[in-house]
């Protein structure tokens, strides 16, 4: 049987939950060894037990089921229900809703702290917004450990460590696409162990289709302190589905969590280099310097691009005349509101110095996908391949590049770090490049 804290002794408080409510007797089942536990009568109430869920995990979760689609179905008077692991989850079986809806999911940590997470529907157009609504949260260490199974960083090309920014919990929401809501959350005072005490605090949802941090949404004063709750309102959801991982923590305002590099390519055009990136935000970035290698341990500055200051994508072009014969390296470095600093992977581009103003062809790795950038004075049919430093072909294929300049794009998971070989052969002309991959 896993913990029920009555505020009472338990026999007195007990008897009358028996009394008073016949849902309270899901409090006594033993949750953690289920995979699921659907609530008597549709309703629970809450008068003053705390109910911890347990065993859950993201392999193997269980979950409390509410079938009652009324945002009244969980009522509480006092008490919480404890999930304090991602795997620990309420799933509430929500209606349609005609005008705009809270669902209040009653959290807490341990006896005490009451943080829970409301759901506010909002009707769109026709009202078909039906769904189960899916819900854990649990505190992390003040170094935001340990993350939902799902994300890969709390870092990027944009910004600082996590530690000095985001509130130490997280949050799972997972919800039908047809569901628009925005979300509160709640945390206690000692979890905000931030460099940003009084806040402001935005939500931020993990983008399970490009592994980054979305836009901050939402806002909140920041508490700090044993017996003190925060929390953020108006957070948006993004919805994508029922059982699909969806992360969300709680970041400074003014240092959110970096949303990554969008792009960052080289290539030849007419003799010059072109170096190409996109920000998709650029809140807490002071500037950022566009540097070049030789030999990937001297790194001279070429350029300092100003951002624009939004979270809407930005998109920088610089040119200029490459005179080495040989092969160039360039990264990013990103210089924070803070004070710190942050590079980017790098990119290798072979010399435009002796590269032909047409018929080139040149290929950059980033994010998992392999970019072919060509420039051809016809159409034409490019056969290539790609392979590691001991020979093995790692892939190959065709496809027809058009007249002029045309990049196609290939996606390929899991390469490690090193460098890379990239052959390909188009009117018997054949061009040999070097991928360096770097993260």
């Amino acid at each position: 049987m896993n913990y029920i804290y009555p505020h009472q002794k338990s026999k007195r408080v007990f008897k009358t939950y028996k009394k008073l409510f016949k849902t309270s007797l899901v409090f006594c089942l033993s949750i953690g060894g289920f995979h699921s536990s659907t609530a008597q009568n549709n309703a629970l109430v809450l008068n003053g037990a705390v109910v911890k869920l347990n065993n859950g995990t993201f392999a193997s979760p269980i979950y409390l089921v509410v079938n009652n689609g009324s945002n009244q179905a969980i009522k509480r008077n006092s008490g919480h229900i404890i999930s304090e692991s991602e795997g620990n989850y309420v799933r509430w079986m929500t209606s349609n809703v005609a005008v705009a809806t809270s669902y209040v999911f009653h959290f807490g940590f341990s006896t005490t702290d009451y943080i829970p997470v409301y759901f506010n529907k909002t009707p769109v157009g026709v009202v078909n917004n039906a769904s189960a609504v899916t819900v854990s949260t649990w505190a992390t260490n003040a170094a935001n450990l340990a993350w939902a199974n799902t994300v890969t960083n709390m870092v990027g090309l944009a910004g600082a460590n996590a530690t000095n920014s985001a509130i130490d919990r997280n949050w799972q929401i997972m919800t039908a696409s047809n569901v628009t809501a925005t979300t509160n959350l709640y945390y206690r005072g000692v979890e905000n162990t931030t460099a940003y005490a009084i806040g402001p605090f935005s939500g931020q949802e993990w983008n399970v289709s490009n592994s980054d941090w979305m836009t901050p949404t939402g806002t909140g004063v920041g508490v700090t302190g044993a017996g003190t709750i925060g929390n953020s309102t108006g957070i948006t959801v993004v919805p994508y589905g029922i059982s699909t991982s969806s992360p969300y923590i709680l970041s400074a305002t003014s240092a959110p969590l970096p949303i990554e590099l969008v792009s960052f390519s080289a290539y030849c055009e007419s003799s010059q280099t072109h170096v190409k990136w996109s920000n998709a935000s650029e809140t807490n970035v002071w500037n950022m310097e566009l540097q070049k290698s030789l030999d990937m341990n001297i790194w001279t500055t070429i350029y300092i691009a100003q951002p624009s200051n939004t979270n809407s994508t930005t998109n920088y072009n610089y040119v200029y005349p490459e005179t080495s014969n040989s092969s160039v390296y360039y990264r990013l470095k990103t210089n924070n509101n803070d004070g710190s600093s942050d590079v980017s992977a790098v990119i290798v581009n072979q010399s435009c110095a002796s590269a032909l103003a047409s018929n080139n062809l040149s290929a950059f790795y980033y994010n998992n996908v392999l970019n072919v950038l060509s420039q051809f004075e016809n159409d034409a049919t490019v056969t290539y391949s790609l392979y590691d430093v001991q020979g093995k072909r790692i892939l190959t294929g065709q496809y027809m590049a058009g007249k002029g300049e045309q990049m196609v794009s290939l996606t390929i998971n899991d390469l490690s770090d090193g460098v890379y070989i990239f052959n390909a052969e188009s009117n018997a002309t054949f061009y040999n490049r070097k991928i360096i991959i770097a993260r």
